[in-house]
């Protein structure tokens, strides 16, 4: 749609190795751990440090124990015979990882009190022979050492297979995943924004106690998912009182700014020496016992406020009917934002019995803020200017986040049946509004039909005025959304483990609900665009209140079927009920089957080898916010008038249409009408889906040379591809072409390429199958069922990853390092569900597959193909008060593209200006994809100093340098050469082509002071 390990260690840590091979692993969404072992004893029993809880199982017949769904933390194992303790040991559960508690041997008379350290680090990249999965997971200490931003994404970037989206979008993209692919979680529930995909709620970053990401071969018990999953865990009290407190800021002070950019005619297109950033974040928490080993609390508050200011490119990207960028035009507009977060999370514990645990998650991330914008010009326009604010516009105010609560009940039915009960909530602001200058406020309340506000954005590309595009007029943001806007999910979910001799069976269920009120509008109602001739309107408009329903189930069996060999079995199966703005549904889809399967190997029989496969299909449901469009009742018109002058708002004083209305169109058939909610989606619309096949082999080096001894060494190998894909066509043109072959008598229609008011313009179907569409095509008032072959709607969607991982990871007492090679390859004709090139957050509804001719060239390599990415973090402590961090990056760019075209394009009459896959002007010779050059490689090294001194217990400062060589380099330019938009004579010649969009972070310093009691 358009719109845009030490030596002296390893016998006891190969050991906990081969045993860990004896029991599989289920975890639900990575928020509890397993502790496995063998014992010659009749029981074991494991008491938590952390709350005093103890649970008690029985060994079975062939010495094996388990326990499994146990909180995170430090566990006492120890063994009985004759109702006498014989071993004991310590362990540490990680979330998600199966733990192997070791025992000194019986014989030697003593009692042992060991510790088997499982780091974050080791577990998640050592050999974990009961697990099929890529996972890596960060302790809260790493968290808070670790020389990189401090946000879930940029964390996951640390992992192999990651790189950043595009600048437009926040998350990661995972194994060639768009940016709107991946699920997060929190305690175990999914706190992603389903609106979009594009957002989630996080926690305060100190209240963090592991983070698990997970980059493939994830099993059954995950979905939503084609991209990565993360799961944060939250800190919880203990039977010792605790706290701290802490503050980090990054001042603008010590921040680089990026370097000037140019129009192609050497002008200057932008400065950034003169824009801002800086934050300042400041945490205190508290946790201990209300009970002693039975109730317990952690509590945490936090503010942040981050500032910015910003000062936009000269003059507009573009200019029309082939005027070069005036060199006399100086204008620009500028903002400063501000963004106020007072975040608060609670976390109760309960432990009513040994065999019952109840816990409360909640958490709020209210967000507010502030866009103040200017008008400002440039003192130069060529190198060497720098812009100036010159008068104030207004500003936007905006409300995000809310509150999250979860309540979740874990009983250990037996020895070997465990159970979890969740319930949860997430209810998320999302509303905007403008204030004037002098004090006046403006709301869009998401009514499409209401009137056109006082303050329409007004661009000016008169000759008069030197054709740059310039805004003029009282608007004081070019978009607003709806005021009151809201997000909510609401899902209930239970988990059943259960230890059946050599097979652990997992199954789980969950419902939840979706709902949306959100909505979007050009300011005051319109869009204006001024020429000599003409003026032309663009009313664009969209909101409602809109549902998904979700139910979904799994099963899954991890079988040992001898000590060296670990089988996985799984499926799932997910429901989706996507309803529009009237509650009625538009896309049903019932049966999405997911079968998963790997297996684990010790092929060396030691513990010191892994060869490991996955292979796997997953998921994705419809995104919400296309029902906005898709199915609810929008505008979307483009409506050419005469005029005779310039009001003081900036619009036109409109005299007449222009030419009686031979330009005007509805675009996408978004007339302001409901759809039929039959009409919307192809019938028999398959599940978007994805298969992914992991091939990987782990070894343990042992050698005499202490340096390399206790490397984890592993090779990985990744393939995913795209098997379904869904989005919408606007192919009109070929609906029509179908009826008439069908024998119906369209006098109904005016043209192939303009639906009738009434009928939707766009249409939800897998691209490369047949649209199936039930409406009214003929308008005699019954609806008839279409088939529009597939051939003549596009190719069919295709996007593969291929991938090569080599990793490294060493821990000792003193450093650690994890180091990664990752050569891959993405290609094909669809980056996903939002697309890089034009900055398109439709998320589902791209103008990808729209009509057959948008989609000539579309196949080659892909936005998010880095082909070589090499990365590396560690730490070294010198003494107990001085350590050391680092976190490096070499990564080749990115592929460009050159876009262009529109009206008239492949003689085609839609439009669609500038995302052709053409740009000369005056041909359709086809540019493909990919093929205009790639980004520069970037390389940066972030390192950080700690001192932790004696002198006061628990006192830490920290100061990380981010980019310290100040490597800067675009990650993304700008990709349209020139457009037509509509019929009219308006050819837009885009004198920034090629010209720097993003770059890559410039050097900034962080400081952090935490103390901690």
């Amino acid at each position: 749609m358009k719109h845009t390990l030490h030596g002296r260690k390893f016998a006891r840590t190969a050991l906990a190795l081969m045993l860990s091979a004896c029991i599989g692993t289920s975890f639900a969404q990575s928020t509890s751990g397993n502790i496995n072992g063998s014992a010659t004893a009749e029981k074991v029993q494991v008491k938590s440090l952390a709350s005093g809880a103890t649970r008690e199982v029985t060994v079975g017949t062939d010495g094996r124990f388990s326990f499994s769904q146990l909180p995170i933390g430090t566990y006492e194992v120890t063994t009985f015979s004759g109702g006498s303790a014989v071993n004991t040991t310590r362990v540490n559960v990680v979330a998600g990882q199966s733990t192997t508690a070791s025992f000194a041997s019986a014989s030697s008379g003593a009692t042992s009190l060991d510790t088997v350290n499982v780091r974050a680090l080791s577990a998640a990249n050592a050999i974990d022979l009961g697990s099929v999965e890529s996972r890596t997971t960060f302790t809260a200490d790493q968290l808070n050492s670790l020389p990189v931003g401090r946000d879930i994404t940029s964390v996951s970037l640390l992992t192999p297979g990651t790189v950043a989206s595009s600048g437009y979008f926040g998350p990661a993209s995972f194994g060639g995943a768009s940016a709107a692919e991946n699920s997060y979680y929190v305690n175990g529930f999914n706190v992603t924004n389903l609106y979009d995909s594009l957002s989630f709620s996080e926690i305060p970053y100190q209240a963090i106690d592991q983070l698990d990401v997970q980059t493939g071969g994830y099993g059954a018990q995950y979905g939503f998912s084609t991209g990565g999953v993360t799961s944060v865990n939250v800190k919880r009290g203990t039977n010792e009182w605790k706290g701290g407190f802490s503050w980090t800021g990054a001042p603008d002070s010590l921040r680089e700014s990026a370097p000037d950019t140019y129009y192609d005619d050497g002008s200057l297109f932008r400065s950034y020496d003169r824009n801002s950033s800086s934050s300042n974040v400041y945490s205190v928490w508290a946790g201990g016992p209300l009970i002693e080993d039975k109730l317990f609390v952690f509590a945490m508050g936090q503010f942040s406020n981050s500032k910015i200011g910003n000062y936009g490119n000269r003059g507009s990207q573009y200019t029309t009917n082939g005027r070069p960028p005036s060199a006399t035009a100086l204008s620009t507009s500028a903002y400063d934002y501000e963004s106020k977060t007072p975040y608060w999370l609670l976390k109760l514990d309960w432990y009513l019995n040994d065999s019952n645990h109840l816990e409360y998650t909640g958490f709020d991330n209210s967000r507010r803020y502030n866009y103040d914008y200017y008008n400002a010009a440039y003192d130069d326009p060529s190198s060497g200017g720098e812009p100036a604010k010159t008068s104030a516009l207004g500003a936007l105010i905006g409300k995000s986040g809310g509150q999250t609560d979860v309540f979740k009940w874990t009983s250990y039915l037996t020895d070997n049946l465990t159970a979890s009960l969740q319930y949860g909530q997430m209810r998320n602001r999302s509303s905007e509004h403008t204030i004037s200058p002098d004090g006046v406020m403006s709301t869009y309340d998401g009514d499409i039909n209401s009137p056109q506000g006082s303050c329409p954005y007004v661009l000016d590309y008169r000759s008069e005025t030197g054709g740059t595009g310039r805004q003029i007029g009282c608007a004081v943001a070019s978009t607003v959304g709806i005021f009151g806007g809201r997000n909510e999910r609401k899902g209930t979910r239970l988990d059943l483990d259960w230890q059946l001799g050599d097979h652990k069976i997992g199954f789980g269920y969950s419902d939840e609900k979706w709902t949306s009120v959100q909505g979007t509008s050009y300011s005051g109602g319109a869009l204006w665009y001024l020429e000599d001739d003409y003026a032309e309107r663009v009313n664009f408009r969209n909101g409602g209140s809109i549902e998904i329903k979700q139910q979904s189930w799994y099963l899954q069996d991890n079988w040992q079927i001898t000590p060296n060999f670990m089988l996985y079995a799984g499926i799932r199966n997910d429901s989706f009920d996507n309803k529009n703005s009237d509650g009625i549904s538009f896309v049903k889809q019932d049966d999405i089957w997911q079968p998963r399967a790997g297996f684990s190997w010790d092929i060396l029989g030691d513990g010191r080898s892994k060869l490991f496969a996955s292979v796997g299909r997953y998921s994705l449901p419809i995104a919400a916010n296309v029902a906005l469009r898709a199915a609810s009742a929008s505008y979307y018109l483009d409506e050419y008038f005469t005029y005779s002058g310039i009001n003081p708002n900036g619009s036109p004083i409109v005299t007449g249409s222009f030419e009686d209305g031979a330009y005007d169109a509805v675009i996408n058939g978004e007339s302001g009408a409901t759809p039929d909610p039959r009409a919307v989606a192809s019938r028999g619309l398959k599940p978007y889906t994805q298969d992914e096949v992991i091939l990987g082999y782990q070894q343990q080096i042992n050698s005499s040379v202490d340096f390399f001894n206790d490397w984890t060494v592993g090779i990985k190998a990744t393939y995913r591809r795209i098997n379904n894909a869904i989005d919408d066509t606007c192919d009109s043109r070929s609906l029509y072409n179908a009826a008439v072959a069908a024998g119906y008598d369209l006098s109904n229609w005016s043209d192939p390429w303009t639906v009738p008011e009434g009928l939707p313009g766009c249409w939800i179907y897998n691209p490369g199958s047949d649209l199936n569409v039930t409406l009214d095509v003929d308008g005699d008032g019954t609806v008839e069922e279409i088939n529009v072959p597939g051939d003549t709607l596009g190719p069919k969607a295709k996007r593969t990853y291929k991938a090569v991982t080599l990793s490294a990871d060493k821990q000792t007492e003193r450093w650690y390092a994890s180091l990664s090679y990752t050569w891959s390859k993405l290609e094909g004709n669809y980056e996903g569900l939002v697309k890089s090139t034009n900055g398109q957050d439709d998320t589902g509804t791209t103008s990808d597959f729209d009509f057959a001719e948008i989609m000539y060239g579309a196949d080659g390599y892909l936005f998010n193909d880095h082909r070589h990415s090499f990365k590396l973090f560690g730490g070294f402590k010198f003494t107990d008060e001085w350590s050391v961090g680092v976190n490096v990056l070499a990564q080749s760019g990115a592929p460009k593209s050159c876009l262009g075209g529109g009206w008239g394009s492949f003689d085609t009459e839609y439009g669609y200006t500038g995302v052709f896959h053409t740009c000369e002007q005056g041909t359709d010779e086809i540019s493909k994809v990919g093929s205009a050059g790639r980004t520069p490689w970037q390389f940066t090294v972030s390192p950080n100093i700690t001192y932790t001194p004696n002198w006061l217990e628990g006192l830490s400062m920290q100061v990380s340098v981010i980019n310290a060589f100040n490597n800067i380099k675009p990650v993304q330019v700008y990709e349209t050469q020139y457009g037509r938009p509509s019929s009219a004579p308006t050819i837009r010649t885009y004198y920034n082509y090629n010209t720097p969009k993003y770059f890559n972070d410039p050097r900034y310093v962080r400081f952090q002071v935490q103390y901690d009691w």
